[in-house]
């Protein structure tokens, strides 16, 4: 019998565009704006691909409380992804670096299509009762 490994990390959608006052199609730029104004941080990381995006944002002058998200360019929709490594602070910008590295998690940037499945089978896909996505060995 082989036991399962828990998962690496967690995504859970947290925002669409709409949420963030958008309606049709908006810029990265434009996304990634909202983003940050949201949450309150900068980005300092973005890497960008054509079905994808990820963010690793800070909080001005706190250096480790750094959080990670995907965002899904055709659902506009931002996912937080939490780590199993109860780190609740947040992540320094060396941190975020070996979590990229360990997780190569900027793939998920490159297939955010895969933190959709499982909501896709939800009849209301509103972001209040979307269900965290749990990931192993991505």
């Amino acid at each position: 019998m082989q036991t399962q490994q828990p998962a690496a990390f967690t995504a859970t959608p947290i925002l669409t565009l709409t949420d963030l006052g958008f309606e049709g199609t908006v810029s990265l730029d434009q996304a990634s704006r909202g983003l940050a104004e949201r949450s309150e941080a900068q980005i300092v990381r973005w890497v960008q691909f054509p079905a994808g995006a990820l963010f690793f944002v800070l909080v001005p002058g706190d250096p480790k409380s750094g959080a990670v998200y995907v965002f899904d360019r055709r659902n506009g929709v931002f996912y937080s992804v939490d780590f199993n490594d109860q780190n609740w602070g947040g992540y320094s910008l060396a941190e975020y670096e070996v979590l990229e590295r360990t997780h190569r998690i900027s793939r998920l940037a490159q297939r955010p299509w895969l933190l959709n499945r499982r909501r896709e089978t939800r009849e209301n896909c509103r972001t209040d009762n979307l269900a965290p996505f749990h990931l192993r060995g991505f």
